[in-house]
């Protein structure tokens, strides 16, 4: 089943395994806090995808009272488990090994439409915005530590790794620019 199922549906999956027992509404308010724009929380993206992991068996759900009201909690089916766990293992897909979603690399394939003092000024505005977002997967990871989350810790000292970069890749373009202009 590896190959049949989408990165969102593997890692709503990982969520509930995780996480759960949960409700749909509780993973969609999971995603929609996450640091990373990558994922969507909206309950058009996650009750569509809980819908076929149990449709497929790999999510079970047992009602259960919530403020008043009757409300499905998930869980990870064995199968479920057993899917992740082939998710997880070796071989990786090679889009694994693709470069991370980055509207700034994508803004600076087309810069030269500004004049030259406004390319600037999209390299500063480009260093601030991941200089904050930086900030805030940094506070993100120490409160992960502190709490004994590891793996999501371990998931933020990789994004604080790729920010790093994109950092030392803007100064470097920052070089570039200015040296051609």
């Amino acid at each position: 089943m590896r190959n049949e199922l989408t990165e969102l549906e593997q890692c709503v999956l990982g969520v509930i395994w995780r996480d759960g027992p949960m409700t749909a509404y509780q993973i969609a308010a999971l995603f929609s806090s996450s640091l990373s724009p990558y994922w969507s929380g909206s309950a058009g993206a996650i009750y569509p995808v809980v819908a076929r992991l149990r449709r497929r068996g790999l999510v079970k759900a047992a009602p259960r009272a919530w403020n008043g009201k009757r409300r499905m909690l998930l869980s990870a089916s064995e199968r479920g488990r057993e899917v992740l766990r082939e998710w997880i293992a070796p071989p990786l897909p090679p889009e694994a090994g693709a470069p991370s979603y980055d509207p700034v690399r994508t803004r600076l394939f087309f810069i030269d439409v500004l004049p030259p003092d406004q390319r600037a000024e999209v390299i500063d505005e480009a260093e601030r915005v991941v200089r904050e977002r930086l900030a805030d997967v940094q506070k993100q990871r120490r409160e992960d530590l502190a709490s004994g989350n590891t793996s999501e810790a371990l998931g933020g000292l990789g994004a604080i790794y790729e920010l790093q970069a994109r950092l030392r890749w803007l100064r470097v373009v920052r070089e570039q620019i200015t040296q051609r202009d």
